[in-house]
């Protein structure tokens, strides 16, 4: 029973160093794409008002003079898949893959394709680019000092393990897991000393020397480990050879080792400290004790660990969990808004006249019904997508029908009169006069628009002055009738530059451009490819936070019983007596289950305050949880109480 319970929580920690080792090689090829053999990721992000074609031109110039093999990364949005495509930029050489060559990834995403330079027309300069060529300090001080000269800011991920390990410690879910395999590591090493307490006393009686039962323990302990470990890989490894091919194979046995060596390391040292305090003395011996009281300490300070951390987890898996949720939302909302185009003008010193033709742009695509608005305020300048601030939204029906939303036909968006707006609105409302070609114009803005309130229901919506994506759930929602009734200079061309009015079709909307007059003036460019690539990481995050509270819970479970065993088996001759005496286990067990139930409660009530105090919604989890420890507790303990009764009948203690 003991083996199958180690090998059963062995093969549990090697499973969650592999399920570990396969998101990292997920993300390590989503960023670095093994077939494509880069030696370094650089994320380019450009200085405002630097126009995209003119940034791409001299990469593809750098591109040239370094060596540096560059390949920008960007979604495939003509096909409409998640999957990549990888651009060469001029200058670029890829053995033995053509243009249109498909590329084999490792995880979720769809197979990758080389694309076409022509690709590039379309793309913005930010954004991330492979280094498939040379890459040494000279070339990366070439970088910085074209970078320092441009005013462009770039970010290196060079193609090693420490970069991955680096990126995940920074999710809180991955600290979890490790803390939760560390936990799990130190239960065993309790779980398997109380296992050999009896053998352990007998053999320090006979004279065998400390350093052989230390020697023996461990090998006893560790080679079932082993054992498990090596089975683990090799099945990882022949289902990652046949389902991803050869290529993902040595990255993955590097990381899936990496990770169970440093299992193994920190269960040795627990085992080897934990031996040391919980050596049978004389005294024990003498007494025959079964175990010594050491082994009690132990399990009370490892279980009140353990049982604390499962806690203070419980509420920010919640919040990770609703992340999770609003980042598969806004990656549904960005895939609907795939075709979608954002246009940014550029004035020379001799083109006084361009307002009124990109005013003209967005009236004859508003009459295509290809053109949408979605501007919104909120009181909290750096928020991010899912916040509780209250914000307000100014937008067309055509945004509500890009988004999917109906305000007039779904629950918790309620119609409200003007006279019923918050003084926030009252004042985007107020900017109509503003905004407005002239007082008849707002007038009619201001009759015509339609005001919406949003509690609880979320409304993608994009902030003003960027194209973040913001999804508030307290908002509201004005919609306008039209664009018609907005200045060329006072609100279009701005709205238009900051990407807050979106255009449908790349070519459809460069024609119209060069039918109103831009011409080179512009840059078209798909809005949602960059946020498409950010939100792909989010998912594997929150399984990792769900596989850590499963560990966790596995490991205060294995506390449990084994704390509530040794209790017991320390505690058999007194209470034998008792129970032949008609007493009940439940009765027996009883002061040691109002202090871990008063323990439970007060550490709750802790960890309650301190979410209170930073405004979590976790409580509602948190309270339950801890009752469920402590009913989980009480019951051991009364099993193990009655399981000690029968083994001294039986003589099997």
């Amino acid at each position: 029973m003991h083996r199958r319970l180690l090998a059963t929580s062995s093969a549990l920690m090697c499973a969650l160093s592999v399920f570990l080792a396969w998101v990292l090689c997920d993300l390590h090829d989503r960023s670095l794409p093994q077939e494509l053999h880069p030696s370094a990721v650089i994320t380019v992000t450009p200085p405002d008002g630097m126009d995209d074609s003119d940034a791409l031109n001299q990469l593809g110039q750098l591109n040239g003079a370094l060596g540096l093999g560059l390949v920008r990364i960007v979604p495939d949005m003509e096909r409409g898949t998640d999957a990549q495509v990888f651009v060469p930029l001029p200058g670029t050489t890829l053995q033995g893959l053509a243009s249109g060559a498909s590329i084999r990834r490792f995880g979720g995403p769809p197979d990758g394709r080389i694309g076409d330079a022509s690709r590039l027309e379309s793309a913005s300069a930010g954004g991330r680019y492979l280094v498939c060529g040379r890459w040494n300090d000279a070339v990366r001080r070439g970088l910085d000092a074209w970078a320092a000269g441009a005013g462009v800011r770039l970010e290196y991920g060079d193609d090693d393990l420490a970069g991955d390990v680096r990126m995940l410690l920074g999710q809180s879910s991955f600290r979890v897991a490790v803390g939760a395999a560390v936990a799990l590591t130190a239960v065993l090493a309790l779980f398997w000393l109380s296992f050999k307490a009896r053998s352990r006393a007998l053999r320090v009686l006979a004279g065998v020397p400390a350093w052989k039962i230390q020697y023996d323990d461990a090998v006893g302990l560790m080679l079932p480990m082993l054992v498990v470990a090596l089975m683990t890989d090799a099945l990882a490894a022949v289902g990652v050879l046949v389902l991803r091919g050869g290529a993902f194979v040595p990255y993955l046995l590097r990381v899936t080792l990496l990770l169970e060596s440093a299992v193994f390391v920190c269960l040795l040292v627990f085992a080897l400290v934990l031996s040391a305090v919980c050596w049978p003395s004389v005294r024990m011996i003498a007494a025959r004790r079964p175990m010594p009281r050491g082994l009690l300490r132990a399990s009370v300070l490892v279980k009140a660990v353990v049982f604390v951390a499962v806690l203070a987890v419980i509420a920010p898996s919640a919040a990770s969990f609703r992340e999770a949720s609003d980042a598969a939302r806004e990656q549904s909302v960005w895939r609907r808004l795939r075709d979608q185009v954002s246009v940014s003008v550029t004035f020379g010193p001799d083109q006084t006249d361009m307002d009124a033709k990109a005013a003209s742009l967005i009236h004859a695509m508003e009459r295509r019904g290809k053109a949408a608005l979605s501007y919104t305020f909120t009181d909290e300048p750096g928020n991010r997508a899912a916040t509780d601030a209250p914000a307000t939204g100014v937008v067309t029906r055509s945004w509500l029908d890009l988004v999917g939303v109906d305000p007039d036909a779904t629950d918790g968006i309620t119609p409200v009169d003007a006279g019923q707006l918050d003084e926030q609105a009252r004042q985007v409302v107020d900017q109509f006069a503003t905004w407005a070609v002239d007082d008849a114009q707002t007038k009619r803005l201001q009759a015509e628009s339609h005001y919406y309130v949003a509690d609880g229901i979320t409304v993608p919506m994009l902030k003003g002055g960027s194209d973040e994506m913001l999804f508030p759930r307290h908002a509201t929602v004005i919609v306008v009738p039209d664009l018609d009734g907005f200045s060329d200079s006072g609100f279009l061309t701005p709205a238009l530059s900051s990407r807050n009015i979106v255009l449908t079709g790349l070519d459809d909307t460069r024609r119209q451009a060069m039918q109103a007059g831009l011409g080179a003036a512009v840059s078209v460019r798909y809005i949602a490819e960059e946020q498409i690539l950010r939100a792909q990481f989010s998912a594997y995050f929150a399984w990792m936070q769900a596989a850590a509270i499963m560990l966790l819970m596995a490991a205060f479970a294995m506390v449990a019983l084994v704390g509530a065993d040794v209790r017991a088996t320390l505690r058999a001759g007194h209470d034998y007596p008792l129970l032949l005496a008609g007493y009940s286990p439940g009765r027996l067990a009883a002061p040691t289950i109002l202090t871990e139930t008063l323990f439970a409660l007060a550490a709750a009530g802790a960890v309650c305050i301190v979410l209170s105090a930073q405004r979590s919604d976790g409580i509602a989890a948190t309270a339950p949880v801890a009752v469920l420890a402590a009913l989980f507790s009480a019951i051991c303990h009364r099993a193990a109480v009655a399981g000690r009764f029968h083994a001294v009948n039986d003589r099997t203690l």
